[in-house]
């Protein structure tokens, strides 16, 4: 299997993982998803909601890249920052206190879609589009 289809598949994992987690906070009980994520309970799950259309919507440009990393090549490389930024913030929340330590699942999460996305990209780039790809020169 090529790294451009190992990405593809990371890529359309974590879109559905993004996805699962807001389809369940918006049309299923979001207490329960903090609850059994360890995240800690809320009174107001205002920003949870917001959160959650923000998660679906920035998913949804980690696609094109999926599918086309050379024509879509800042797309793809958003997807990994995406992914290691919240990463790292988790981590960074947990380690200052400022988040619970249920926030380390999600930095796992994030995390390895981010390392896994990185590595594969490289390799990607690395070798160069085939023939066919957007702006190959014969």
């Amino acid at each position: 299997m090529t790294a451009r289809t190992l990405f593809k598949i990371v890529v359309w994992l974590g879109v559905i993982a993004n996805w699962s987690f807001g389809v369940w906070v918006l049309f299923f009980d979001p207490h329960k998803l903090l609850n059994m994520l360890n995240l800690g309970d809320q009174q107001s799950i205002l920003w949870l909601y917001n959160y959650s259309f923000l998660l679906m919507i920035l998913s949804l440009f980690y696609l094109p890249a999926a599918n086309d990393p050379f024509r879509y090549r800042t797309n793809a490389w958003l997807l990994v920052v995406g992914r290691l930024v919240p990463s790292s913030t988790f981590l960074l929340g947990v380690a200052l206190g400022y988040m619970p330590e249920g926030f380390l699942g999600l930095f796992l999460a994030d995390g390895t879609f981010g390392v896994i996305e990185l590595v594969l990209l490289l390799q990607i780039f690395r070798r160069g589009p085939a023939a066919g790809d957007y702006g190959y020169a014969a």
